[in-house]
């Protein structure tokens, strides 16, 4: 019970780590998405009968953005347990995306599947069986437990909770982006780096796994 404790109470530091191995994805796919929508012209998505190299363009984007999320919960359980977690975090957050999950999904993926492996990691076995353990028994045996769980569990309420706050976004690009980028902008220079700072970037996030790019063009400029 104490180990789980201080994992929880490094969950800050987890969670961090995830985000910093996640960032290059979000950079290099958000990068390309944005410069294929600018070359098009038209504010829109390519049209891949008439302009097939800037949809292909557009679609390596996409690719960039989707590995976020497992990639986000691979390196938040690697944080708490090591290369081992690393395939049952980012397979449960890809079930956990099938319902729509996102961002949120890896997160608790990222968590569950971290300290599944880490329990894992603690049972006693025969000398023999060590050497297989990290590579075969634990990565299947935690991506079962963590995969299950968002499979027939977890995976669709956070889905709906995570659909509820798109619609509610999309919402804000419509009526309230005036409001939301005054918001954004104070939090983000509150304290340079700091905690309000850092929600208001968790937030820039949870918009781009949602498809909701306005968020981001107001974190850039703030």
């Amino acid at each position: 019970m104490k180990e789980l404790v201080q994992i929880l109470k490094n969950t800050r530091q987890h969670l961090m780590t995830g985000v910093s191995h996640m960032i290059p994805f979000v950079v290099a796919g958000g990068i390309l998405l944005a410069v294929s929508v600018m070359l098009y012209g038209k504010g829109a998505v390519p049209d891949a009968a008439t302009d097939p190299n800037l949809k292909k363009l557009f679609d390596i984007g996409v690719a960039g953005l989707t590995l976020m999320v497992p990639f986000l919960a691979a390196y938040i359980g690697y944080s708490i347990a090591e290369r081992s977690a690393l395939a049952p975090c980012a397979i449960g957050a890809w079930v956990g995306n099938s319902f729509g999950a996102g961002f949120f999904g890896a997160l608790i993926a990222g968590l569950i599947g971290g300290i599944v492996v880490h329990y894992l990691k603690k049972i006693p076995v025969h000398k023999v069986l060590r050497s297989v353990m990290p590579i075969f028994v634990i990565p299947i045996v935690g991506t079962f437990i963590t995969a299950g769980i968002m499979m027939w569990g977890l995976g669709e309420p956070i889905g709906a909770l995570t659909s509820s706050l798109t619609q509610w976004l999309q919402g804000m690009q419509q009526g309230s982006i005036v409001l939301l980028a005054v918001i954004m902008g104070l939090m983000l220079a509150f304290d340079m780096g700091g905690p309000v700072n850092k929600v208001a970037y968790a937030f820039m996030l949870i918009c781009v796994a949602q498809g909701v790019y306005t968020v981001v063009a107001i974190a850039a400029v703030s």
